[in-house]
Formats: structure tokens, C-alpha cells, sequence
């Protein structure tokens, strides 16, 4: 017989620690995919912002850009979602929504806001 047995001792650390490895992988994987893709959509508005001043492009083109490589994204987000518009020689744009992360016993409302500013040349 194994001596640790004979002294009352267990591997429940050792299974502990296997499960929260699980949880942590299973989070992972639900959650990583969905922020690289709403970085994604912040780096695509600021160079849509940086286009902008560009002859015949005009705001509900930008807002059409920014809704197509959202769906792309698989993110959730609709056309009153996105606001743009110029105002004393900026362009503004704003792209709120809300993504939520099902993590099977719990679900977490993530709320996202894309914010960028830029000067028209």
C-alpha cells in the first residue's frame, strides 16, 4: 500500500488546481476571440476617422465601413449603433455597444465603446 495513504494525505490540491485550469482555458476560449475582434473594430474606425477627409467620402460611407467589418467581427452591432459626423474641422466617431459573454452558469454584459476624434486636413 502507498505510504501516503497511510498518513491521510490526498490529491485534492492536484484535482483542484486541474479544474481551475479547465475554467480558465474554458474562458479563454470564449472570451479572447471576442476582445482581439472589438481591437480589431477600434484600430478599423481610426483609420476609417483618418480617411475621412478624403473627397466623396462621405459620414454614412464611413458608418457603412465600420457596420460590415462589425458583422465581419461576428460583434454585435447595429446601424443606430454608429455615429458619425464632422464638426469645426474634426470628424467624430462613436460605436457603442454591448457584447455578452455566456460563460455557461453566469453571463457577463460587457459594455463597449469606441470613441476617436481626428483633425480634417
Amino acid at each position: 500500500m502507498a505510504r501516503w495513504r497511510e498518513i491521510g494525505s490526498s490529491n485534492i490540491g492536484c484535482i483542484f488546481s486541474f479544474v481551475l485550469l479547465l475554467f480558465v482555458v474554458f474562458v479563454g476560449i470564449r472570451v479572447v476571440p471576442t476582445r482581439i475582434a472589438v481591437a480589431e473594430l477600434q484600430d478599423f474606425c481610426e483609420r476609417q476617422a483618418e480617411r475621412a477627409s478624403l473627397p466623396h467620402y462621405s459620414d454614412e460611407d464611413i458608418a457603412a465601413s465600420i457596420l460590415e467589418k462589425a458583422k465581419e467581427n461576428d460583434l454585435p452591432v447595429k446601424k443606430e449603433d454608429i455615429k458619425v459626423w464632422r464638426d469645426a474641422g474634426f470628424v467624430k466617431i462613436l460605436v457603442k455597444y454591448h457584447v455578452v459573454f455566456d460563460i455557461g452558469v453566469y453571463k457577463y454584459d460587457w459594455p463597449v465603446e469606441h470613441k476617436v476624434e481626428r483633425i480634417l486636413f
